[in-house]
């Protein structure tokens, strides 16, 4: 970086209007800068730390440097939710911001960890110093330990004067996704012979949730492909040759990862609304990660609407190739993922 790469960056910012809220939410202190009309868009900032994460991103460097060469990791560590470190965001899926009666809808959101080298931000952030801002519960923390969230908003820039205490900031949050740990062993057979709800715990924080398993079958996806390669529907989108092309490039993919004669564990399953989850077997879990050049996903749906409680029937795959003659396999509820419904904050 350069003077002049200094003075475009300065150039861009054309006004401020400084906010300066600040609240702790979910245990991470967020400041709200303000708005900067900056080349040409319109973003609303705020600066937040989250002790938490320092701890934990302390806890990992010292592990680092500590770890011992040649250690395997296995499937288990590559898949738990915690392996990449991040902060929590308190501030997720922001659909629309109010500033007092001036609505601004936001329609890309960015957050990323401040970095000293990070020219723009420090220099943003210097700009809203520059014109009053007052930081609030953050000012002593390294810059590398900040998370600068930014909300890109469609609305009226001009509209917002200096925002006064007596004037309601409310951010509209739409639904998101959170993903637990449970880490359950459970041994599946194949067939319908589940008559009990089985109960397990969130692994970090104890909740209690249930599953009631309706059955255990094997599909045969190379099956399950072929109808609807051949669906007459696909016919009326599709040229033949273009219908030839794509289920060759799907078989050349999916021989890697299933050959033909194998097959998916599928689990239907009820469980609470709001939650899904995912299941697989411990011998993968346990085993070193395999450096396949193929990977794919398959949608799984339910035969039927609802299930023995008379609650909607969701269903998970097991994307790991058995044998046609398989009926026991040793697997673990690994995760859960909850929908979060949307919600309001008032700073």
């Amino acid at each position: 970086m350069n003077i002049s790469g200094v003075r475009s960056i300065l150039a861009g910012i054309n006004d401020i209007k400084v906010i300066g809220r600040s609240a702790v939410l979910d245990g991470v202190v967020s400041n709200v800068m303000g708005l900067a009309h900056h080349g040409g868009e319109i973003r609303l900032l705020i600066l937040q730390y989250d002790e938490c994460f320092h701890e934990k991103a302390i806890e990992a460097e010292w592990q680092e440097l500590n770890a011992s060469s040649g250690k395997p990791e296995n499937n288990r560590a590559l898949l738990r939710n915690d392996r990449f470190l991040d902060a929590r965001d308190p501030f997720p899926s922001v659909l629309k911001v109010f500033i007092g009666e001036n609505e601004f809808v936001v329609y890309r959101t960015e957050r990323r960890r401040l970095d000293a080298k990070d020219p723009e931000s420090i220099l943003t952030i210097a700009k809203f110093l520059d014109n009053g801002w007052q930081p609030s519960g953050i000012e002593d923390f390294s810059i590398d330990m900040l998370f600068l969230t930014t909300l890109k908003v469609s609305g009226d820039f001009d509209s917002i004067s200096a925002c006064s205490r007596d004037q309601e900031l409310r951010f509209i949050l739409g639904p998101h996704s959170e993903v637990h740990q449970v880490e359950k062993p459970i041994t599946l057979i194949v067939g319908d012979n589940y008559k009990d709800k089985i109960v397990f715990h969130d692994k970090d924080t104890g909740e209690e949730h249930w599953v009631r398993i309706n059955r255990v079958y094997l599909s045969d996806i190379w099956e399950e492909m072929n109808k609807i390669f051949t669906h007459p529907k696909l016919k009326e989108q599709l040229t033949a040759e273009e219908i030839a092309r794509v289920r060759s490039d799907f078989e050349n993919k999916f021989r890697e990862v299933c050959p033909r004669g194998m097959y998916y564990p599928v689990i239907e399953y009820e469980c609470e609304e709001d939650i899904s989850l995912q299941f697989y077997s411990r011998a993968f879990l346990d085993a070193q990660p395999l450096n396949k050049g193929s990977s794919m996903g398959f949608l799984i749906r339910p035969d039927q609407p609802t299930g023995i409680l008379g609650l909607k029937l969701k269903a998970i795959a097991i994307q790991e190739p058995v044998p046609a003659n398989t009926g026991v396999i040793e697997a673990e509820l690994f995760q859960y993922t909850r929908i979060i419904s949307g919600g309001d904050i008032i700073l």
